[in-house]
This record gives C-alpha cells, structure tokens and sequence, in this order.
C-alpha cells in the first residue's frame, strides 16, 4: 500500500501521485496508516509504540480535529487480558479529567480494533529533557508539583498509575516561559474496588521506579505512586537513579535491602529539607512516607516558596474559591441532556453544524460537478448515434439513479453535522461536569489532608508528652518523690484537639463522598448518553460512505459504458 504524505490517502501499489494534491505517493508497510478508524478518525502520522499499542496522529474527518489514537497491537487484540488491560486506561483516565493529565475522550473497538483517542499534546517528554542534563532544582521540584496535583486527583478517583517514570511526563511549553505538566500512559493503572486481571497477576512497571512494596508482592495505595514521583525528581535533579545496579532485576531489587543514596552525594545546592523530603518519600515503609500526594505537593510548594529562585515551572493546585466550593448541597440547577443535546446555540454546536454544512455544500458540488460531466458525454454519445445512443440510454438511466441518490446522501450529510454537534456538547457537558466536581473535591480533599498531618503533629507531641511523664513518674517512684507531672493538662488538651481534629476529618470525608457519589451519577449519565450518540454518529457515517461510494460508483460506470462505445 501506499499513502499521500500531505492528506494520508491510502492508494494501491501501482499508483504514483495522489490524485487530490499531485503530491508522490509513499509505500508504507504499515497497516493502519491512512486507514479511517469507526468512520471519522483517519490515522495520518504515526507517532510512537509501545510493548502493548501503537500511537498515531489522527485527523477527524468532519471537523479536521487533530488528536492522539491508541491502537491495540493485533496479535494482542484477541487475548482477553490484554485487551482488558487496554480499555482500562480509558475507565482510568474518564473518571479524573485534570488539566495535568492528558484527556481520553473516545474509547471503543472497530473492525476488530480496539483503540483510544487521546487529547493530541505537542511537547517533548520528561525523559528528553533528562537526558539533555540535571536541571534545576526548583524547576523540577515545580514540575513535580504539577505531577503531585495530577496524582492526588488520580487518587481521589481511586487510580493509581503504578509507571510513573519520565517517559509518561510530557512538558508543554506556555507563555512566560513556564510549563504544563501532562501525565499519562495509564495503561497498567490500578483501578481500586475492580478484581485483578488474573489470579496471579504480574509485576507491572519499569525498574529504578517501583515502589519496594509492588516489587515485594504487597498491597499497594497511592503512597506507591508518591515513591515513583520521588524517584523522578531525584533523578531531574541529579541526572541518574536513587539506587545503582546492574541490570533490571539488581535495580528492581535493590530498594528491598538498601538505603537510596542521598541526593547532596552526586549534586551540590541542594536545600537540605529538598533532600529530607525525597528521602522520606523514598522510604521502605509506606507509613514513612508522606501521607498523600496533597501532602508530598504543599511540602514541595514550601520549600520552593522559602528557598527557590522564581525560575521554576508553575506548578500550584488550582483553587477554587471557597464560595464556589459546593460542599454537600447539590449543584446548581442543570437543563437535563435531552435538552441540552437538542440545543444548537452553544459554541462548539455552532462550529460543528457549520462544518457539516461546509460539507454538505462540497458534496453538492462534488456530485453537481460528475453528474454535469456525465451529462455532457451523453450528449455528445447521442449526438454520434448508432451504438453510441444505446450507451447513452444505459448511461442517462445511472445518471438519473445517481441524481436521485445525491439528496439522500446530502440529507445524511446535514444529519452527521447534526450528530457531531451532539457529540461534541456532550463531552463539552462531560468535561465540564467533571471539572466542577473535581476541583470541588480537590478543595476539601486538600484540607482534609492538612488537617491529617496536623493531627500527625498532635499525636506526635502528645505520644512524646506521655513517654516523658513517664520517664519522670517512674524516677519519681524511686526517688519517693511525688508523681503528679504539671505536663499532664497539655497531654489532655492535645487529647481534645486530637478529638476536634479527628471530627474535622470525618466531617470532610463525608462531604467528600456526597460530592463523589453525586459525580458518579453525573458520569454514568453522561456516558450513557455519550455511547448512544457517538453510536449513532458511527452508524450515520458508514451509511454515508456507502451510500457516496454507491454514487461514485454509478457515476464511473456510466462514464466508463460510454468510453467503451467510443
């Protein structure tokens, strides 16, 4: 096969120039360059593989949308785990929507394909930025920031990426110099509540960045993900890995038995509470750890905040204000979807229905423009006589066929203008839906992680309060003098605040849960009615595309009846 390079039209072996742009055609062994994936995606440039799928550029046929498609490797596509483990990442990735982490908007099988569309991000990875040289240490404490805030929301979804490395960290350059974080590849996430893929399901990952509890066969949370995180900046700020070894399965193995080498060791400048913080997310024990992705973010945020020099890459939770926080109560009033999907008003709706109709007046005019030539050479058939009016007899009958087939197909073409704009104010209603939510939950969730460490602290002082008590009681008793301690009320007064501070917890976790159960239903919704449309629109553009091929083809034949005869 082989495929235009300017519009990725796909043309047989013998042929040499596209016929649409004059450009030299290219021979292509790949099998899905220039192929159309469920009516509308049309894979024009490949952009990368993996062990599992490979990435292209696709273009959208009705609105020249340019996005990222995934594609399952064939010889993948039917064991059913893999394929699984697949449409996994689309669950994972629906249920959080976060300006860090890049959107899946369509997921589904075609043709025996299963496949992803993917927001289509222009930027260079974490890794090719690594392997230019150290960088900063602000700069990448930033960027890690940005990372933090994609996980915490991952988390408050019940994801956990379980790969994060600098290959899955994408930076895209924006205005003022400063960088937008895009996290992805959730293709082996952990999805909390959903059995396991097999009764014995293996180690996924990449060594020098598995958490030591993954690699030792032990239940794993979002404090896994924070060691991956911890490995990745180490290794923006020193320019190599927390553990040396030889091989994967040394370096796999080695934060099992050994101590990560501290950071001050391979770079200088380093502010020493950076190098306290990396270790302690480095630690064995999970409980060592920084509690949550909320916690490893605000520690980085203060140490930037006291000791940065400016030059790092944004990287701050966005916070709502607290009036916009809804807490429990339910959201303000929608329309419901039957309504808005009929609605034609909105902005994206606008500009799909107009795309439609662009193609819709190309059409005509394409058709228009053949069945003229066909007129023409009937006439002048007719005009010749003998064999040649007996032509022009069967050709005017195809002609009259295919005149009265283009109304329909016109007809179908306003329709999927119609579809599209459907489909496109329900992800619009989906994102923004999504958003609402999340960053409402993001709020609470953050406090509730800060009133967590807070009571850490409490529990800490009052443990080391009741250790001294009875360090001095049991001198005391020795020494016959008396045993009251004056210690004793702050060891009580921590007790109440500990008290409060665990209320304050409950109470957030509550409002936390109504917010997310109220989420859940939004989605399963949106997603219902996502399917049906987007079903719909599939089904309307492979009835057009058959029923312009059937034109084409009728066209072509009464043309080529009447070269015959001549």
């Amino acid at each position: 096969m082989k495929v235009c390079p300017r519009c990725s039209e796909p043309f047989p072996d013998d042929a040499q120039f596209c016929p649409f742009d004059g450009a030299p055609l290219e021979k292509t062994k790949d099998r899905f360059l220039g192929r159309t994936i469920a009516a509308r995606y049309r894979l024009i440039r490949r952009l990368g593989s993996g062990g599992m799928s490979v990435v292209y550029l696709a273009r959208h046929e009705l609105i020249s949308r340019l996005s990222a498609i995934k594609i399952l490797r064939p010889e993948l596509s039917t064991i059913s785990e893999h394929r699984e483990r697949f449409l996994r990442e689309a669950r994972a990735v629906n249920r959080i929507n976060h300006e860090n982490i890049v959107e899946i908007s369509d997921v589904g099988e075609s043709d025996g394909v299963a496949y992803l569309v993917m927001e289509y991000v222009e930027g260079e990875s974490l890794l090719a930025s690594v392997q230019r040289g150290r960088m900063p240490w602000d700069r990448a404490a930033t960027i890690g920031m940005q990372v933090a805030a994609a996980l915490a929301r991952a988390h408050q979804m019940g994801v956990i990426h379980r790969d994060l490395k600098p290959e899955n960290v994408l930076l895209v350059p924006r205005s003022g110099g400063e960088i937008l974080v895009k996290l992805t590849d959730f293709g082996i996430a952990k999805l909390s509540g959903e059995p396991s893929l097999t009764l014995n399901e293996q180690l996924f990952g990449t060594p020098g960045y598995i958490a030591p509890e993954y690699v030792g066969g032990l239940p794993i949370d979002g404090r896994a993900d924070i060691y991956s995180l911890a490995v990745v900046i180490y290794e923006m700020v020193t320019g190599v890995l927390p553990f040396e070894g030889r091989g994967q399965s040394e370096l796999l193995l080695k934060p099992l038995t050994s101590a990560p080498i501290p950071p001050s060791q391979r770079v200088e400048g380093l502010p020493p509470d950076l190098e306290s913080l990396l270790l302690r997310a480095l630690a064995r024990d999970p409980d060592a750890r920084p509690h949550d992705a909320f916690a490893f973010h605000d520690a980085l945020a203060d140490i930037v905040r006291r000791f940065g020099t400016g030059s790092g890459a944004s990287g701050s939770i966005p916070v709502r204000p607290a009036s916009m926080v809804p807490g429990v109560a339910e959201p303000e009033p929608r329309e419901p979807l039957s309504t808005v999907l009929d609605q034609t008003t909105g902005a994206s709706a606008l500009v799909t229905a107009n795309v439609g109709r662009h193609v819709t007046l190309e059409m005509s005019s394409k058709w228009s423009s053949a069945l003229a030539e066909l007129e023409a050479l009937i006439g002048a058939a007719r005009k010749r006589g003998g064999t040649h009016e007996r032509a022009a007899r069967n050709a005017a009958e195809m002609a009259l066929v295919a005149s009265e087939m283009v109304p329909r197909a016109l007809r179908a073409s306003k329709l999927i203008g119609d579809l599209q704009a459907k489909v496109d104010l329900l992800e619009s209603r989906a994102r923004e839906t999504r958003g609402n939510f999340g960053h409402a939950i993001d709020v609470l969730l953050h406090d509730r992680s800060r009133e967590r460490a807070h009571l850490d602290a409490l529990r800490a002082r009052r443990h080391a309060l009741e250790r001294a008590i009875a360090a001095a009681a049991a001198v005391s008793t020795r020494d016959g003098s008396p045993a009251s301690d004056p210690r004793a009320w702050e060891v009580e007064a921590l007790r109440l605040e500990e008290a409060r501070g665990a209320g304050v917890v409950t109470d957030l976790g509550f409002q936390i849960d109504v917010l997310q159960r109220q989420l859940d239903a939004q989605n399963e919704e949106l997603e219902r009615d996502l399917v049906n449309a987007t079903g719909s629109l599939e089904g309307a553009l492979s009835a057009m595309r058959r029923l312009t091929n059937e034109i084409a083809r009728t066209i072509d034949d009464g043309i080529e009846m009447l070269q015959r005869a001549g």
